[in-house]
């Protein structure tokens, strides 16, 4: 009779410690359930929501307040930061419709991309000398944010953004590198061979197209005058920032470059 006894309690004592194996394990499983890993999605969503993104306002010299979009990765900087000038007639859009500001905040930098006096919203009427001057002011912004590290930093431009990256450059020993897509020896007054005697033995990578004739031609004018910079022509790619849609190596290019010459 005992040993009935011991038997069915030593039963019982192995059903209960069987029961609660079994409760913790699906307590586990549920604890799995209410905190399932992030997805691809859900990650890449999580990495967009902790990029800067941010309109800015820099007065110029004449009280126009100059309107450009910033961006940067999140997390801790100062960040290597690039500068973006578009083309006559366009606007800051330009770049981020052609993927450039999502390429280069993914690759760790910080970005500026500036509407123009007479463009986008910063409105008023162009006037290319004034503009001069204004780029100086943006550039002079970016490099003193407390996100930005200001010894390293590139202008890149477009067009006649080109030929105000040069300037821009030129007058700061702090610009690293330039990036010249289809520039011009003269657009509306603004000229380039002075600004690029002033550059200097800085790295300088120009960019155009065979059929963009004035553009090709000066880039050719503009390599041969430089101390150091590297042409890349292409046959039939389309004027300033309509190469990005023409040539998919493009945004690479510029990768490769600013990689080189920003992260010494």
């Amino acid at each position: 009779m005992r040993v009935r006894y011991w038997l069915s309690v030593i039963g019982l004592l192995l059903l209960a410690a069987c029961a609660g194996g079994n409760v913790a394990e699906e307590t586990a499983v549920s604890n799995d359930q209410a905190n399932p890993p992030l997805s691809s999605a859900e990650s890449v969503v999580a990495e967009a929501a902790a990029v800067v993104d941010e309109v800015v306002t820099i007065p110029a010299s004449d009280g126009l307040a100059l309107q450009a979009a910033f961006m940067r990765p999140g997390g801790d900087g100062p960040f290597p930061a690039v500068l973006l000038l578009h083309m006559l007639g366009s606007e800051r859009q330009a770049w981020e419709q052609a993927g450039v500001m999502a390429a280069l905040v993914e690759a760790g930098y910080a970005v500026l991309a500036l509407d123009m006096r007479g463009h986008g919203a910063t409105g008023g009427k162009s006037d290319w000398q004034l503009a001069q001057d204004d780029v100086q002011r943006v550039w002079s912004y970016l490099a003193e944010r407390p996100d930005v590290d200001g010894t390293e930093t590139a202008v890149i431009g477009a067009s006649i953004g080109a030929n105000l990256a040069l300037i821009t450059a030129a007058a700061h020993d702090d610009v690293r590198t330039a990036v010249l897509l289809s520039p011009g020896l003269d657009y509306r007054g603004v000229t380039t061979e002075d600004a690029l005697a002033a550059y200097g033995e800085r790295p300088l990578l120009i960019v155009a197209s065979e059929k963009d004739t004035y553009a090709a031609n000066s880039s050719r004018t503009l390599h041969e005058q430089a101390a150091a910079a590297t042409l890349h022509l292409y046959q039939d790619a389309g004027h300033g920032t309509q190469m990005f849609a023409a040539q998919p190596d493009l945004i690479p290019m510029l990768l490769d470059w600013l990689n080189l010459y920003l992260r010494e």
